[in-house]
Formats: C-alpha cells, structure tokens, sequence
C-alpha cells in the first residue's frame, strides 16, 4: 500500500501559536522580503509575519535561471523560483512549523509597512512555495473564520 502523504492544516498568519510547533501547516501570505543569503522569507497578512525557511525550496540552479533569458532558463519546466523575485506579492507555503534553537533575525521591512507582529522564536520550514495569483485573502479569511465556528460532525462508530 502506498504511503499517505500527511495534509497540511490552512491557517492564517494570525491564528498561528506555539501550540502549532511540529504541525504540517499550509499559509498563504504577502512576500515582503526575500534574503538569499538566509533563504529567510518575511510573509505578512494583517499586522501578523512569519519567518519562512526556503532552503529546502530552493534550487541553486533554477535560481540562477530566473535572471537568465528565458532561453537560457533551466531546463525542467516544473521549477519556479519567479516568487523569488516578486515582492509584495501572495504566495502560499506548505511546510512544518518549527521553533527555532535562536531567535532568528528579522529582516529590514519596507519603510511603508508598520511593524507587524513577528514571534522571532517560530519559523515555518518550506517545503513548498508557489505564487498565489488569484487569491483573494480576504475571502479566505472568512472562509477560515467560517469553518471554525461550524462544529465538527459527528459520525456514527
């Protein structure tokens, strides 16, 4: 029998706790930085951020190609780093929730943004970052909202 692929809870930046430290979490946020020393990414929604790992999303390679004419470009269709690139725009991470043995550096924000609430001790490992094109967040906002104040249903054993 194949193996089951553990799901990723969908949360919002500000629903997120230390409670949720060691959960598989899927988030979808505003990119505000992006640090490729680090691979530290800054995802913000509301007044809440959190730290982002992209290390384990990142190919070297196909990263360098994003600065390449698209001919140049590498060579497997799947790779798409152009989030990299794109500030201020929606993205959505699945990865696990970790705490962090230091607290991480918070980068440099945009001198537009008011100071949102970041738990420097927290971080989201990446496994997966993919542009969010059409999201509406506010949408999935209430979406979110409404799913937790309907009660679970029960089902017969």
């Amino acid at each position: 029998m194949p193996q089951q692929v553990e799901h990723a809870a969908v949360m919002m930046l500000d629903s997120i706790t230390d409670d949720d430290v060691g959960r598989k979490l899927r988030v979808a946020g505003r990119m505000l930085t992006y640090d490729p020393e680090s691979t530290l990414v800054l995802l913000h929604d509301a007044s809440s951020a959190l730290l982002v790992d992209a290390s384990l999303c990142i190919d070297l390679e196909a990263m360098h190609s994003v600065f390449d004419s698209p001919s140049d470009r590498s060579k497997n269709p799947n790779v798409d780093h152009s989030w990299a690139l794109q500030r201020k725009s929606y993205v959505w991470v699945v990865g696990y929730l970790e705490r962090a043995d230091d607290q991480l550096p918070i980068p440099i924000l945009p001198a537009y943004l008011p100071a949102p609430d970041i738990n420097p001790s927290i971080f989201m490992r990446a496994l997966i970052i993919s542009p969010a094109k059409d999201l509406d967040i506010l949408r999935l906002h209430a979406a979110l909202t409404a799913m937790a104040e309907v009660p679970p249903t029960p089902y017969p054993v």
